[in-house]
């Protein structure tokens, strides 16, 4: 007798390993440029700019250094720290969301979330006693007191899941500008309108109100200007655009009108002449800077990398971001903005992916069915060989203004490749990222040409021997569970799907989803076309093996959306299963629900693909 060992083609990452991945965030540059701070672990770090040792100064999210450069306040159990003090800086008995040190540094002003104003044992009066609302307070560094400055009649700012929004101080530490909303829910951006409020709470003024989203009002060094993002009318299919208004003649100057890009959180330089911002290129992010004088932007960074959470110096003339790529996990980097040449100060994520294979991944292109280009994000297995075509996962994001992008390969798309499975992540029409015509492109259109678009990349993967078209599953959440549910509806090519809060039938969900204007916009007031763009209209016809999935408490995507799935499975006789995750909301936050999601995924999958 004899044996021989055959050595595995591909590493068992478990999912434990997966769900351990911690890569660093919120990096704050000091106002000299020459310190950076960050979290990790949930521990507040700083690093020379330079590079060096980082050492530990607290522990908890959000850092934030005090103008003098002198001291970091950071948010631990939504309370206010600082660095140099034993004690909690607040008392606050509502979540603090946000903060921002006055220039003089005696103050922080910050953001409570209010909880809604129904009483135990009351009723339920919609949109009388349940509306959330959030209040601007500040706290006196000194003294510890307390001044309420907004009212909570109204929202000081409100939900940011499709634009950011802030409030910023005067230069001289009198007054505060912010985001003045009815309300602080879902939607409630296109109800905003930019004010100004005294520190004390005194002397509210509008300074403008107009149709759609104006928000994000961030005051210019000379105090004589905000800085803000507006759609400029009332409509969700738009991009963003980069304005300033001066506070004297109310004159208000679109600065990325020519850009084709959404501009989303930004920051002065220190002499006021130019912003500076992140923003997608396709797959990839770039750092931009948009001339307040003359209008007009201009790309300042290169590469193939994905930029986020910009931090800038009082001057400009350095920043701090987290930079990741497909091959690279998420770090702290920072470059001077006019000589990009990122530095990496940080390994921080580097113990959680011990033993994680170097992944291959690209950004694929190819024509769709009329001809449109289009492109995703492909990662395939470490040792994959030409030639030999292995199974896919295809997965379609949310949105459908998301867009996947070229980032280290985490979560299902890090657990399947790793197992020897291609993952494929199509930029469908409708996606952020490729400018405003590209974003429009599927209004009206739910289910057709991203469906081809998401078919012909499938196609292509195929002819190129990189899929085996024979092994092919799919899984999303939201409006990538909404087209997970579609693709099912219309081939049977897939052998296993799972699909997560998703849109399952149109018409009901346009009279019961928390934002139907934003759905109105996409489909159109005829709701006797919305059938066709429902994937329950042609139930009859899946045969996918279908895990679905959902929160008990989503009012996005109301759970009866996945019951009607599930019914119409079980009627066809498909096999299939309803998992509901209580206590989540529109996908599955907590980290319990995402590593049983994960398993159950996988385990799904593998079940119908061998």
């Amino acid at each position: 007798m004899f044996s021989i060992t055959i050595p595995l083609l591909f590493a068992f990452l478990t999912v434990d390993q997966v769900m351990n991945y911690r890569p660093p965030g919120d990096p704050e540059i000091s106002p000299d440029g020459a310190r950076v701070v960050y979290v990790a672990n949930g521990e507040i770090r700083e690093v020379p700019a330079a590079g060096g040792e980082s050492r530990v100064v607290g522990r908890g999210s959000s850092p934030r250094w005090s103008p003098d450069g002198t001291t970091v306040a950071y948010l631990e159990d939504r309370q206010i720290r600082l660095t140099n003090r034993a004690e909690q800086l607040t008392r606050e008995s509502h979540p603090i969301e946000q903060f921002e040190w006055s220039p003089d540094g005696k103050r922080i002003a910050y953001l409570a979330a209010l909880p809604p104003a129904r009483r135990p044992g009351e009723p339920t009066i919609e949109g009388v006693n349940n509306l959330p609302r959030n209040q601007i307070k500040v706290v006196d560094i000194g003294s510890g007191a307390v001044t309420e400055v907004t009212s909570p009649d109204y929202s000081a700012l409100g939900n940011a899941q499709w634009f950011p929004d802030t409030f910023s101080w005067s230069p001289d530490s009198r007054r505060i500008a912010f985001t003045h909303r009815p309300h602080a829910r879902p939607g409630s951006h296109h109800k905003g309108e930019l004010a100004v409020i005294g520190a004390d709470g005194r002397g509210l003024e509008i300074v403008l109100a107009r149709p759609g989203y104006d928000g994000h009002p961030v005051w210019s060094p000379d105090g004589g200007r905000l800085g803000f993002i507006s759609t400029g009318r009332y409509d969700w299919v738009r991009l963003s655009n980069l304005y300033t208004i001066d506070l004297a003649s109310r004159t208000v100057r679109n600065l990325s009108r020519e850009f084709d890009e959404s501009v989303k959180q930004f920051h002065w330089q220190g002499d006021g002449s130019r912003i500076l911002f992140l923003a997608q290129r396709g797959a990839v992010s770039q750092l931009f800077a948009a001339d307040t004088r003359q209008g007009g932007v201009r790309q300042l960074s290169r590469g193939a990398d994905m930029l986020s959470q910009l931090s800038v110096s009082r001057d400009g003339r350095i920043c701090a971001f987290l930079l990741t790529n497909g091959t690279q996990p998420p770090e702290v980097h920072v470059s001077a903005t006019d000589d990009w040449k990122p530095r990496r100060l940080t390994e921080a994520t580097r113990p959680s992916v011990e033993g994680w294979s170097r992944l291959e991944s690209s950004i694929v292109r190819w024509r769709s069915f009329d001809g449109m280009e289009i492109d995703g994000v492909l990662y395939k297995p470490a040792g994959h060989r030409p030639g030999m075509p292995r199974p896919m996962l295809v997965i379609p994001h949310g949105g459908p203004h998301g867009v996947s992008t070229h980032v280290y390969a985490s979560g299902n798309i890090r657990l399947f490749a790793e197992r020897g499975w291609a993952v494929f992540l199509p930029n469908f029409r409708g996606s952020g990222g490729y400018g405003e015509r590209f974003l429009r492109a599927n209004r009206f259109g739910f289910g057709v040409g991203d469906y081809q678009d998401l078919m012909t990349g499938v196609d292509h993967l195929v002819e190129a021997g990189v899929a085996d078209g024979e092994r092919l599953a799919i899984s999303g959440a939201s409006y990538g569970g909404y087209m997970t549910a579609w693709v099912i509806s219309q081939t049977r090519r897939f052998k296993a799907a799972v699909v997560g809060c998703a849109i399952t039938d149109v018409p009901s969900f346009m009279r019961t989803t928390d934002v139907p204007d934003r759905f109105t916009d996409y489909l159109g007031e005829d709701d006797r076309l919305y059938g066709r763009h429902s994937p329950s209209t042609y139930g009859d016809q899946i045969r996918t093996p279908a895990l679905i999935w959902h929160g008990d408490l989503d009012a996005r995507v109301p759970l009866m959306q996945s019951r009607h799935l599930y019914t119409q499975l079980l009627k066809n006789g498909t096999p299939t299963e309803l998992v509901i995750y209580h206590g989540e909301g529109h996908g599955a936050r907590r980290a319990d629900s995402r590593r049983d999601l994960l398993e159950r995924e996988w385990n799904w999958i593998n079940r119908w693909i061998k």
